[in-house]
């Protein structure tokens, strides 16, 4: 079974970027050491960090050099909110929509996935989607969303099925956007580790995020 890894991009068009290496702005060279860079193409760099004994893999991203969308997949482990910090205001700029899962020893097929990661994920329309869920025991649970939407959620479930997690984001009628974390438990999960999921508070206390259902994204939902 291949170990795929999640990655998460985020957006970096003004992180400069000097002999094939990213300098961004409140990097500490104390920090992160750079272990490996690699042209995979024209437009796709890969490169290896490590801070003490973890390593954290990234691929920059460029579809135009003369254009200002320009992306890092970031490897979305524990490292990754500190790695991220480096880039200042640029590392909020997450896009969760353009998750993926890449599998690292396969650095042909990595670059294949993130084109099509980028020209799928990024310039689709508009996706809506409402869950309502139950308020107490036996109560109707509802989604409504457009056709992009649900294929979106369909996608999701089934990367959800094959790699365990997978976030989808997607927008209400408000043009609110938000994250829909999906979780596929082994046989054997222990359902007691997690809160219910009604949400009356006149007979429940507010429901905690359940982290403990997550890995990969654990460190997102804390």
């Amino acid at each position: 079974m291949v170990d795929k890894k999640l990655f998460t991009p985020i957006y970096i068009a003004e992180t400069p970027f000097v002999n094939g290496q990213l300098k961004p702005k409140k990097a500490k060279k104390s920090i992160f050491e750079l272990q490996n860079s690699a042209a995979l193409n024209d437009n796709i760099y890969h490169f290896t960090y490590r801070k003490g004994e973890k390593l954290i893999h990234c691929f920059y991203v460029v579809e135009n050099w003369d254009e200002p969308e320009r992306f890092l997949f970031i490897e979305n482990n524990e490292l990754y909110d500190e790695f991220t910090s480096q880039f200042g205001s640029e590392g909020e700029a997450e896009v969760g929509r353009m998750d993926t899962y890449l599998d690292i020893d396969s650095l042909e097929s990595v670059v294949e996935k993130l084109t099509d990661t980028i020209e799928n994920g990024y310039y689709l329309e508009d996706r809506v989607c409402h869950l309502y869920g139950q308020g107490m025991w036996n109560d109707k649970a509802f989604i409504v969303a457009n056709r992009v939407a649900l294929e979106e959620l369909r996608d999701a479930i089934n990367m959800a099925l094959s790699n365990g997690e997978f976030r989808l984001s997607s927008s209400t009628s408000d043009n609110e956007p938000y994250d829909l974390f999906i979780s596929c438990v082994p046989s054997v999960f222990d359902w007691d580790t997690i809160e219910l999921p009604y949400h009356d508070e006149t007979y429940f206390n507010k429901t905690k995020s359940p982290v403990k259902a997550f890995d990969k994204y654990r460190y997102k939902l804390k």
